[in-house]
């Protein structure tokens, strides 16, 4: 079952092919282009024996539109991390979140956060639901045919937030030792053309060794804090080691001062004012997936150029 509804309609100066502002800063505020969303849209993948729960976020338009796959990290599920498929589907992307086995919302799964992250099994069916999705998106539109012209399948980005930055990772050529097989394991999907890792994880866990990295040679933004502490007790700056050890080239590398893990999430409390931290992640993001996806001159040099103030954070590029 799907349902297809209306999000939100900002309409302001900004255009649809440049959301900077006059002063070249990329903006936090919703874009120009309405959002739409389609939910509870299910994909069955027969070689796993298993459903994939999807919702889209795309603009309010006639596309196509560079598409992000974004995965979620343990526990949570497609419906989570809205306010970031809605931010980049109204500045000219279509956003898909899956749900994955360990979603407590959609797959009824009953175990813990260390658990879930502990399990071989989801090490290599994440980014096999990744792949899987991208290659169901050919075919999207006859179960929504709404998606019918939406999708530019040649630009693609894959983002994820914590486990789900590691299954980002996988995507983008990050190598694993997984129990049962011999040497390190390989996911990458040569589709796709740049990874967001929103608090990813460092050696030591989940099957990553000191040579993982080798072959993440894809552009890369990784966004943690400086109060992001691994599930282990790992200090913040485990999350980085990614950044550290992958070859250089299109590298960057986030560190924003007093940002926690859930930070990341964006989840909104009544009343509350817009986070800092979840300011910086929407348009960083945004000026990452410009430059990379929509190939925009002006945002490659707005991340050459980006400076982050001591209070806000820590930025490096390699």
């Amino acid at each position: 079952m799907k349902r297809l509804s209306f999000v939100a309609l900002a309409l302001g100066v900004l255009t649809a092919s440049s959301p900077r502002s006059a002063e070249g800063q990329y903006p936090s505020a919703m874009g120009p282009y309405g959002v739409r969303t389609i939910e509870d849209l299910v994909l069955h993948d027969s070689l796993r024996h298993r459903e994939i729960p999807l919702k889209v976020y795309y603009p309010a338009a006639r596309g196509p539109f560079p598409v992000i796959v974004f995965s979620h990290g343990a526990l949570a599920s497609k419906d989570a991390y809205s306010a970031l498929g809605e931010y980049w589907a109204s500045y000219g992307y279509v956003s898909v979140h899956p749900s994955h086995a360990d979603s407590i919302a959609d797959s009824g799964y009953s175990g813990t956060l260390k658990q879930a992250i502990n399990d071989p099994n989801a090490w290599e069916n994440r980014p096999r639901d990744v792949s899987f999705v991208l290659d169901a998106l050919a075919h999207v539109d006859r179960l929504a045919p709404e998606l019918k012209g939406e999708l530019d399948l040649s630009h693609i980005g894959v983002a994820g937030h914590s486990f789900g930055a590691y299954t980002a990772s996988l995507i983008g050529g990050t190598t694993v030792l997984i129990p049962g097989h011999r040497g390190p394991q390989s996911f990458a999907d040569k589709r796709v053309a740049a990874v967001v890792m929103l608090s990813p994880q460092g050696e030591g866990r989940l099957g990553l060794t000191a040579d993982s990295w080798d072959h993440l040679r894809l552009p890369v933004l990784i966004m943690y804090g400086s109060l992001d502490f691994g599930p282990f007790g790992e200090p913040p700056s485990w999350r980085n080691e990614a950044f550290e050890k992958a070859p250089p080239g299109d590298k960057y590398d986030v560190e924003l001062e007093g940002a926690n893990h859930m930070k990341f999430a964006g989840f909104a409390v009544a009343g509350e004012r817009p986070d800092r931290t979840f300011q910086s992640v929407k348009y960083d993001t945004l000026a990452f997936w410009d430059a990379y996806l929509k190939r925009d001159p002006i945002a490659r040099r707005y991340l050459k150029d980006l400076k982050v103030a001591p209070e806000v954070g820590r930025l490096a590029t390699k």
